[in-house]
């Protein structure tokens, strides 16, 4: 799908239908206004009835009868003049196109007032092309009727007003790919996806928007001394990848901040087995690595005056013969030892490796997403993630990109007394506590491991996947969450 910006009249302009958003209780003024006169107070006469009144994500439609070039007219209600957020314009942006797509219309056009907010195009951009968003890869069956839209316009008035409204949808658009990347990978049957094939995938996004890219095989991690990672990785035949892609931008002095993604491409829970019905969506555990790597292109693309840092510990977590056992001990790349009492706790063993490698950058600051816990599902439901970390300041830069992209978080205890909790009688520390605050437990762990630079955990089990309750994020399948969180975060940093 494309998504244009031009100048024109919404009279001439050829399209399936013209999208006008309309506020609750206010006088139908500027294009909307002229849209009313066009139709003979079309517009008018539908909110006179009651049957429209723009309150936020209502829709109507109604037909031109050659008034103007475009069939169609949509409405969307957008709500009270004073209560409009950019979340508000994302919700009823993403609504509206659904509608439109579903009922097979091709081409639709967004008229904007003049001297629309930069910010209201980025928002309706990103949505859209999220919320039009299908995973369609592997169906060979009733692909003729698939419905989809081929290009959304953004209209203006005016040559001043174009320049603003271009940068904004760029962004928008650019986020929204960012952000399906991440749903195709989470999306990605595990055949489909091993840890060789998600390396292949990162080295294809570098290329793409120009990141440096190194990938360290089976050999190298054996070399380094990824042996954390490594565990996790040898009840299975699939050898582990640690990647790592760089934003270097011109200049010296740049702050570092590196994103780390849990990268299991599938989660069986090892040893310690998952059930059938818990195993049937471990495909999704690398969701994770899915938003680093959907970040990262974003990125690229966006180009931030800021060294970002994106790193990926991927592995396939199996039972066989080789796998580890519970009651093993592993030493991790910083060469602390972890006791290993249940293999299913196996991304903060991945992890581990990860952060400990991170230290390598001297990051400002390192943020890692995981699918770490059914406990955080448990404490928050699907609308939060639980984080946790060593750095208020880093926590608070996160809340703010958190508030701007509503993909919220809600920040957990990470309190010293937790530590007892996974003191080992054998090892520096073991990977499970006692079956009490699971989530915290799983943060506690990675904080030793997070040493010598600010750290946030954000654990994300309960926003990956199958989340309801966002017109622009359909409920089933991956979300991507954590790739507009932190495209926020690094463009928050340079501004």
């Amino acid at each position: 799908m494309q998504i244009n910006v031009k100048v024109g009249d919404f009279k001439t302009e050829p399209a399936d239908a013209i999208i006008l958003g309309i506020f609750e209780d206010e006088p139908l003024v500027s294009v909307v206004g002229a849209a009313d006169e066009a139709t003979d107070g079309a517009i008018s006469a539908l909110i006179d009835t009651g049957d429209f009144k723009g309150e936020h994500k209502q829709t109507a439609l109604l037909y031109t009868r050659d008034a103007i070039t475009a069939s169609r007219i949509a409405l969307v209600g957008l709500g009270k003049n004073e209560d409009l957020d950019i979340e508000k314009v994302r919700q009823a942006a993403g609504k509206l196109v659904q509608e439109l797509r579903d009922m097979g219309l091709k081409t639709v056009v967004i008229a904007l007032a003049p001297e629309t907010p930069p910010e209201i195009a980025q928002a309706a951009a990103e949505a859209s092309r999220l919320a039009l968003y299908q995973f369609n890869q592997h169906k060979t069956e009733g692909l003729d009727k698939v419905k989809a839209l081929d290009a959304i316009t953004f209209l203006v008035t005016d040559e001043a007003t174009k320049s603003l409204v271009e940068e904004g949808v760029a962004i928008g658009d650019a986020i929204a790919k960012g952000t399906n990347l991440a749903r195709d990978l989470s999306n990605q049957p595990p055949n489909h996806l091993t840890p060789t094939l998600l390396a292949d995938k990162a080295v294809e996004v570098a290329n793409e928007v120009g990141l440096k890219c190194e990938i360290f095989d089976l050999a190298q991690l054996q070399e380094k001394g990824f042996r954390t990672l490594i565990g996790v990785s040898q009840g299975s035949v699939e050898e582990p990848r640690f990647i790592i892609l760089e934003h270097i931008p011109d200049g010296e002095g740049r702050d570092t901040v590196a994103f780390v993604g849990k990268g299991i491409t599938f989660d069986s829970g090892g040893l310690s087995l998952k059930s059938g019905s818990g195993m049937m969506d471990m495909k999704h555990d690398m969701s994770g690595a899915a938003a680093v790597l959907g970040a990262m292109h974003v990125v690229g693309v966006l180009k931030p005056d800021l060294h970002v840092v994106g790193l990926i510990a991927a592995s396939e977590n199996m039972p066989s013969a080789t796998a580890q056992r519970p009651g093993d001990v592993v030493e991790t790349y910083g060469g602390k030892t972890i006791e290993i009492l249940n293999t299913d706790a196996e991304g903060r063993l991945v992890l581990a490796d990860a952060l400990g490698y991170a230290a390598h950058y001297n990051p400002k600051a390192a943020v890692d997403l995981a699918t770490l816990t059914g406990a955080v599902v448990t404490a928050l439901g699907n609308l939060a993630c639980g984080m946790m970390g060593t750095d208020d300041a880093l926590m608070d830069k996160i809340r703010t990109a958190a508030d701007k992209t509503h993909e919220r978080v809600w920040e957990l205890p990470l309190w010293d007394d937790y530590d007892e909790l996974i003191k080992s009688d054998i090892a520096d520390v073991k990977n499970i506590g006692d079956g009490t605050a699971g989530t915290i437990v799983g943060a506690a762990v990675l904080k030793k491991f997070a040493e010598g630079y600010p750290w946030v955990h954000l654990d994300i089990a309960g926003t990956a996947w199958d989340v309801k309750g966002s017109s622009y994020i359909p409920s089933k399948g991956g979300t991507g969450y954590g790739v507009r969180l932190l495209v926020q975060l690094a463009r928050d940093w340079t501004s």
